[in-house]
């Protein structure tokens, strides 16, 4: 796995529990995505959850009875957000033809159909307190727009899109 983190599974006592804690505020968040060739797709972000990770259990097999141990394989569940879709649909075209492109484009080394996402966490003072890079992520699934002239209040057109990634990492 090319990831690779130094976990300590020591059991030495630590004074960090003791220090005051913030919690951190679901409203302090940013996208980027890839300014150069997205710039439009970044903005307007209005909901994104960092994926569940997890690892299931290996069974080992014994003549009484199937153990469980701590298994080999790390899955990552898909990265999903929601956008507002500005009003000439650039945001949405972007993923669109990213995602069309994936299929079209041929596969060389000038085509790039992959990009790093970085998920940008903010503090109380919307100054940025961890990043999640998602790596090697590509668009899988974007959903409708659905118009509807028999709202009588505005409701501006959101997009849904989910991608997949090959990991991610907090730094």
């Amino acid at each position: 796995m090319p990831y690779d983190i130094n976990v300590d599974f020591s059991e030495s006592a630590s004074n960090e529990f003791l220090r005051d804690v913030g919690y951190s505020s679901p409203l302090g968040f940013r996208l980027l995505i890839d300014s150069q060739r997205y710039p439009n797709a970044q903005f307007n972000v209005q909901t994104a959850a960092i994926p569940e990770i997890s690892v299931n259990a290996a069974q080992y097999a014994t003549p009484q009875r199937t153990i469980e141990v701590s298994g080999d394989k790390v899955t990552y569940a898909p990265f999903t957000c929601t956008f507002l879709v500005d009003e000439n649909l650039e945001n949405y075209h972007e993923i669109h033809d990213w995602l069309v492109g994936l299929v079209v484009e041929p596969d060389n080394r000038e085509t790039r159909k992959v990009r790093d996402m970085t998920l940008f966490v903010l503090d109380s003072h919307n100054n940025v307190s961890r990043e999640i890079q998602f790596v090697n992520a590509f668009p899988t699934s974007l959903s409708t727009l659905d118009f509807d002239a028999k709202n009588t209040d505005v409701q501006y057109l959101v997009a849904d899109v989910t991608f997949s990634y090959s990991y991610y990492k907090i730094g």
